[in-house]
């Protein structure tokens, strides 16, 4: 390269200069690339693997006064040995407790749960530290339901953690027994460590379960739309390292920081699988194009890179920002959620620029070895379904636009009766027998069974406050829903009470958060209001289930804030317009809002509830927001790569009406494959078993869907041509933002150009 030359082109753009690197280097790249990302998973395994919070426990470590009451009780005086209660429910069908048969079943039960040992640590005694027989308790004590049919059982085991774990390991094999000693009794038991052990179980299978579905289907998809098999296996390959990459994050961060949700290993499944296979294919796509044309490899390698490599960096960059706006809410399970997606996304993107260009730098053109027949066959670029349906539009932009803007909006209207939750154990499937066991009792106690109003009292060791104490149990206790039997527990040191009253029904029925917010606001000031020293905390299920679902409904605003206004400054300096940001995210608030509207549709009311084994119920208070920040985020993946195309034309002179049918029809075969695979992904999502999964997997698909059909191929074509050069505009005031540009500049305009002879075809429009 002559000196001239070299200073008349400006400099590439680092993303380029990484693939350039990278793809020169390819060999110390990829086994780089494979050390750190299976060797970050093989470090995390070795450290312990993920430590995962209960799926039914309680969080004390978030900042709202449910959680925090648990915390001042426990740090008044020394730690009181933990414990935990274990109700054995046995229920007869065809008598009550008076039948001198189910007594003796009842009795024989009690013996054997009194008499059951465990190895603890090696050393073996009671797994139960006392048994309340509900054959001699008194009535009060309400371990036999009004009926006489169902009676409880109630046991308590010493310990926290790992000792409680070795502690009721023999307790599920006691129940067996028990059922097969009476076969016409229904017996099942319930803890939280039974509980969070059946959903653990549940949960791998589902993860397990779902990737076994889920690579063959991408890997069908991925050979529908290149038609070979060496590209269809490259996107698997970024896809399954980054993922391994990122529950090695995970897990560290769960053995180093603070526990991880539950759901954050299935999280980095749902979004990782997705984003990585998308940015593949996004490179690929143009490396072959760039392949047909004649270019060599490395031409090919710096053109891609240029192009789809600088739209996959700017739309990573997309989607940690809105995952970014996760952290704004004060919840330590949920930026552990944020923390696994972020990681999978930023490792996907660091793989696209480095581990990909390193690949098609070995194989060139061998990258389209093993065709298939007919999808491997070639095909003109931008031809195809969606380049007529693009066509379409743009011809009839008005009655295009009106159409399909109310469609949507119809489907979206239901989101006006979003009701939000906590999922208790209820949500969970009725195959765990946990989830048999709290039915059961809340089908034969109605007046309450393990759900508590409590409250936790400070200085209640002096007599003013335990007067305040009686006269706020009264006035509870007159409550509707509020029963007894009552319990008053003291913290170690004596100066705290924990009050435990009977609460009926569920812990999201409004009719509970009702009760809660008028003890705080009412009852507690009453009867409290005149000792300024004393707190009265108000804590509980339903008040812990209200008050996770305030922290997410009061928290909405200023992380949609926040995602808008990062996702609108990024989209203005890099498209250096006005009017592409503001349309951009109007477009994708409008598909936001149609996925959440068929969530209210299929999971508060009903719809096709029996097809997709849904109960309705409410929505999780945090799959909203959660799937808010996704979809932005994942929205301006094809947004980002479409406008650069259509950028790329009309840099190069072309009309905007030119640019933007050109840019859509080009792009549309990577377009539909890459949403064809994310909808795959998420569809899987919903035929597993846990409803919060269900709901993240519907709401993605559903969006994904409209974004990739109705917004891409309708809306997207049909504002442009109605906006023309207003798309472009920017106002004299804003010419100081920086110039950054996505694509590189080759020189070239195929514009018009037709495939040459070669072995890479076009990504099916499918």
């Amino acid at each position: 390269m002559s000196i001239a030359a070299s200073t008349s082109r400006p400099r590439d753009p680092w993303t380029v200069r990484v693939a350039g690197w990278s793809a020169r280097h390819a060999w110390p790249v990829l086994i780089l690339w494979f050390v750190l990302t299976i060797g970050t998973f093989v470090v995390s395994g070795i450290a312990g693997g993920t430590n995962a919070q209960g799926a039914v426990s309680q969080d004390q470590r978030a900042k709202y006064e449910a959680a925090h009451a648990y915390d001042v009780f426990d740090s008044a005086g020394p730690k009181a040995a933990p414990t935990q209660p274990v109700y054995v429910i046995i229920s007869n069908p065809n008598g009550t407790l008076a039948d001198p048969a189910f007594k003796q079943a009842v009795s024989d039960a009690v013996a054997r749960l009194t008499a059951l040992q465990s190895t603890v640590d090696g050393q073996t005694g009671p797994t139960f530290a006392n048994v309340a027989d509900p054959t001699t308790a008194p009535p009060q004590a309400g371990l036999v339901s009004p009926d006489g049919t169902t009676v409880r059982i109630v046991a308590t085991a010493d310990g926290d953690g790992d000792v409680l774990t070795q502690r009721l390991e023999p307790v599920p094999g006691a129940l067996a027994e028990i059922r097969a000693a009476n076969p016409g009794l229904a017996v099942h038991g319930l803890s939280n460590t039974l509980a969070n052990n059946e959903i653990s179980t549940l949960v791998n299978g589902d993860l397990d379960g779902s990737l076994k579905i889920t690579i063959p289907l991408t890997f069908a998809i991925l050979l529908i739309a290149f038609g070979a098999v060496v590209a269809a296996v490259i996107p698997l390959v970024l896809a399954i390292t980054a993922l391994l990459a990122a529950f090695g994050v995970l897990g560290l961060y769960s053995q180093l920081i603070a526990p991880v949700s539950p759901y954050a290993s299935q999280l980095v499944v749902l979004i990782g699988l997705a984003v990585a296979v998308d940015y593949s294919l996004f490179m690929l796509s143009r490396f072959r194009a760039e392949l047909r044309r004649g270019r060599t490899k490395h031409e090919a390698i710096h053109t891609a890179s240029g192009t789809a490599g600088r739209a996959v960096f700017f739309s990573g960059l997309a989607v940690g920002i809105s995952l970014g706006g996760l952290f704004l809410l004060d919840d330590p399970l949920f930026k552990s959620m944020a923390i696994g997606t972020i990681s999978v996304v930023a490792i996907a993107v660091i793989g696209s620029l480095t581990f990909l260009p390193a690949v098609l730098s070995l194989l060139g053109r061998n990258v389209n070895k093993g065709r298939i027949p007919y999808f491997g066959r070639e095909r003109a670029e931008g031809s195809g379904i969606w380049s007529r349906v693009v066509g379409g539009a743009m011809r009839h932009p008005a009655l295009t636009f009106v159409v399909a803007a109310a469609v949507l909006l119809v489907v979206a209207s239901p989101v006006t009766r979003l009701t939000l939750g906590q999922s208790d154990l209820t949500s969970f499937p009725p195959s765990l027998d946990s989830v048999q066991a709290i039915k059961l009792m809340q089908d034969k106690w109605p007046n309450g069974t393990t759900l508590q109003l409590q409250a936790v009292v400070t200085h209640a060791d002096e007599q003013a406050t335990k007067d305040a104490m009686a006269d706020f149990s009264k006035a509870v206790l007159a409550i509707p829903g509020i029963s007894e039997p009552t319990s008053v527990q003291m913290s170690t040191d004596g100066t705290v009470a924990l009050m435990s009253f009977t609460m009926a029904g569920g812990q999201n029925d409004r009719s509970n958060w009702d009760i809660v917010q008028r003890v705080r606001s009412e009852t507690v000031p009453a009867a409290f209001g005149s000792l300024p020293n004393v707190q009265a905390l108000i804590t509980g299920d339903a008040a812990y289930a209200f008050d996770a679902t305030q922290l997410y409904v009061t928290g909405v605003p200023q992380v949609i804030l926040f995602v808008l206004s990062l996702s609108f400054i990024l989209l203005l300096v890099v498209f250096r317009s006005l009017v592409i940001p503001i349309k951009a995210i109007l477009l994708n608030l409008l598909s936001t809002a149609t996925a959440f509207g068929v969530l209210v549709l299929v999971f508060q009311e009903g719809w096709f509830g029996s097809q997709l084994g849904v109960e309705p119920g409410v929505i999780e208070a945090f799959v909203p927001i959660f799937v808010f920040t996704i979809l932005f985020g994942l929205s301006m993946d094809y947004h980002v790569f479409i406008l650069t195309r259509i950028k790329e034309f009309r840099d190069k002179g072309h009309s905007s009406d030119m640019a933007v049918a050109r840019g859509i029809a080009i792009t549309a075969g990577t377009v539909t494959s890459a949403a064809a695979i994310m909808v795959v992904v998420f569809a899987v999502f919903v035929t597993l078993q846990l409803t919060i999964i269900k709901q993240l997997g519907l709401g993605l698909a559903v969006a994904i869907f409209v974004d990739a059909t109705v917004i891409r191929s309708l809306l997207l074509p049909a504002t442009m041509r109605l906006l023309g050069d207003w798309n472009w505009w920017l106002p004299s005031w804003l010419g100081w933002l920086p110039h950054i540009t996505i694509e590189v500049d080759d020189g070239s305009d195929d514009l018009d150009s037709s495939p040459s002879p070669g072995p890479s075809p076009e990504p099916a429009a499918a």
